[in-house]
C-alpha cells in the first residue's frame, strides 16, 4: 500500500490540537507538503458519525495520514478500511466493520475516513486513527463499552512509537484497489459477524459478513440488506 509518505510528505507533530483531521484538511488545501499530522493532545476530535473523540497528552493516540497517492480513489472508504487493518496488526486487536478496533465487545480505537479537496480539485482521502492507550478509566457514557490497549495487554505505550509503527505496516498491505485486496487479511481479525447494528432508519440489523465491495450485509427481520458505512452504526 502506498504511504501517506511516500511522495517526500513531513511528518508534523503538534503540542495540542483541536482535531488532527482539521489540521491535516488544512495542509492540504494549502498544498502544504505534509502527509501525517500526530498530537500529543486532542481537545474537540473527530469521530465517526459526527462524534467526538478526546484525547490527553499520554492516555491516547490521535493522528491523521494524508493519502495524496490515492486521490480520485472510486473506494475512498477502502483506505481507511487498510488503515483499520495496520493498526489491528500493530495492536494485536480485532476489527469490527467499518471502523471499530476491539478487543472482544470492548472499543479500543477507531479509523475516520474523509474525502478534502487539494489545491487541483482532487478528493484525497484524510484518515484519522485514535487508539486509547494507557487510560485505566472511563466515563460513565462509556464505561461498559471502552478498553485500553494497557488494560488490554498490560503495560503503557508511547503515543509516537505505536503511531510510527501503523504508518510503516501499511507497507505490508496489498494496494487497496478492491476489497478483494484486503478480503484475506481483514478475515484474520474480524469480529462482526452477529454484531448489532442500528441502521439510519432506525431499525436493527445484525451483521452476516462484510461483501464483495467492503459493505454489510446484514439480517433485518429476517431480510438480508447490503449497508453502506455511512448508514449503519454498532450498536
Amino acid at each position: 500500500m502506498k504511504s501517506p509518505l511516500g511522495l517526500g510528505e513531513e511528518w508534523v507533530e503538534v503540542a495540542q490540537v483541536e482535531s488532527t483531521q482539521t489540521l491535516a484538511a488544512q495542509y492540504l488545501r494549502d498544498g502544504q507538503p505534509v502527509g501525517a499530522v500526530f498530537a500529543l493532545e486532542q481537545t474537540a476530535g473527530k469521530g465517526r458519525l459526527g462524534r467526538t473523540w478526546l484525547s490527553r497528552q499520554g492516555d491516547s493516540l490521535t493522528f491523521s495520514l494524508i493519502f495524496r497517492g490515492y486521490a480520485g480513489h472510486p473506494q475512498p472508504h477502502l483506505i481507511g478500511m487498510a488503515c483499520a487493518l495496520a493498526a489491528a496488526g500493530v495492536l494485536r486487536c480485532q476489527l469490527r466493520w467499518p471502523n471499530d478496533l476491539v478487543f472482544g465487545e470492548l472499543k479500543v480505537g477507531g479509523i475516520l475516513t474523509e474525502l478534502v479537496a487539494d489545491a487541483t480539485g482532487a478528493l484525497v482521502p484524510i484518515v484519522g486513527i485514535g487508539v486509547n492507550l494507557n487510560q485505566t478509566e472511563f466515563p460513565e457514557p462509556i464505561q461498559a463499552i471502552a478498553t485500553s490497549l494497557s488494560l488490554a495487554r498490560g503495560g503503557t505505550y508511547d503515543p509516537l512509537i505505536t503511531a510510527k509503527k501503523i504508518v510503516e505496516r501499511l507497507a505490508t498491505l496489498p494496494d487497496p484497489t478492491i476489497w478483494a485486496d484486503l478480503a484475506p487479511v481483514w478475515a484474520l481479525y474480524d469480529f462482526t459477524p452477529g454484531k448489532r447494528y442500528k441502521l439510519a432508519d432506525g431499525e436493527e440489523a445484525i451483521a452476516l459478513a462484510i461483501g464483495s465491495e467492503g459493505q454489510l450485509m446484514c439480517s433485518v427481520d429476517g431480510e438480508s440488506r447490503s449497508i453502506l458505512a455511512a448508514e449503519a452504526l454498532f450498536g
